[in-house]
């Protein structure tokens, strides 16, 4: 009566029931790994593209995950399974000084928002930290930003993003009139 099958792309192995009253359940598993896929994508784009041993010293915040979610509960499946998938890459990765460092501005500007879409802070924080720690381990020299300097960036990238974001809500408020 009931089958089990993987689901559309068995993101960490993910398996769904399968059966009439069940439908929906099946299509939030699908959902999730789909999302979870892309966002893993994004990632892995965003740490293997570069050559991190020869890396520059970070000027700005590189990383941006949008996210177009209701569901808290589907939101912190999500973002764990990114941030799981992010540990295992930059595991995978050597880094020189200014890589390292851009990663951690990269994963600090992102530990606001992801706590606010996330269910559960504690274990973004912790996940956002072991990327941090796994980024330190494969650094040839773990120097981490000054925490004024971090600080500087991420409001400087903070505030472009709010002015974007306004200017594109009173672009589409022109456009509705």
């Amino acid at each position: 009566m009931f089958s089990l099958r993987p689901s559309l792309f068995s993101f960490g192995y993910m398996y769904c029931t399968c059966a009439g009253q069940f439908t929906g359940n099946i299509r939030l598993c699908q959902y999730i790994n789909m999302r979870a896929y892309r966002i893993s994508v994004l990632l892995r784009k965003r740490f293997t593209t570069p050559n991190w041993v020869k890396h520059k010293e970070p000027r700005e915040v590189h990383m941006f995950v949008d996210l177009f979610l209701q569901e808290e509960s589907v939101v912190t499946t999500i973002i764990k399974l990114g941030l799981k998938s992010l540990q295992e890459f930059v595991r995978l990765q050597t880094l020189n000084r200014s890589g390292f460092q851009q990663i951690q501005l990269d994963i600090q500007f992102l530990r606001t928002p992801l706590k606010e879409l996330a269910e559960d802070e504690a274990a973004i924080d912790f996940l956002l930290d072991e990327v941090i720690v796994g980024a330190s381990d494969r650094c040839l020299d773990p120097t981490p930003l000054e925490p004024p300097i971090l600080d500087k960036l991420i409001q400087a990238k903070t505030a472009e993003t709010r002015e974007q974001n306004s200017s594109a809500a009173s672009s589409t408020t022109q456009q509705r009139l």
